[in-house]
């Protein structure tokens, strides 16, 4: 904890995207292996994407210092884009959509 509290928050912030990004990048790698990542798969590679969003958003965006509004705002458009990719990928997997 002692070493936490010398890191400033934007370094920290940067530690905490590389480390999410190499857990992307791995779960990501699952799928080039053959198998594919599924809908569940999708689901968890965009919770990422909202959380490395939000992220950035707070930290080096700054909206930690914006109103409450503004985070809620921007913070639901990342889950609404997100989530709106995750309908179509679940809709092209389950054949409601595409080629038949």
């Amino acid at each position: 904890m002692t070493f936490l509290k010398k890191i400033d928050r934007l370094t920290l912030s940067w530690l905490i995207l590389m480390g999410l990004t190499a857990v992307t990048l791995l779960f990501a790698r699952h799928g080039d292996a053959g198998g594919s990542v599924g809908i569940a798969g999708a689901a968890l590679l965009l919770a990422l994407a909202v959380t490395k969003g939000r992220e950035i958003l707070l930290h080096y965006l700054e909206l930690d210092h914006a109103g409450p509004g503004w985070r809620f705002l921007m913070t639901g458009w990342l889950v609404l884009l997100c989530g709106a990719i995750l309908l179509i990928t679940a809709a092209g997997a389950l054949g409601w959509v595409g080629q038949h």
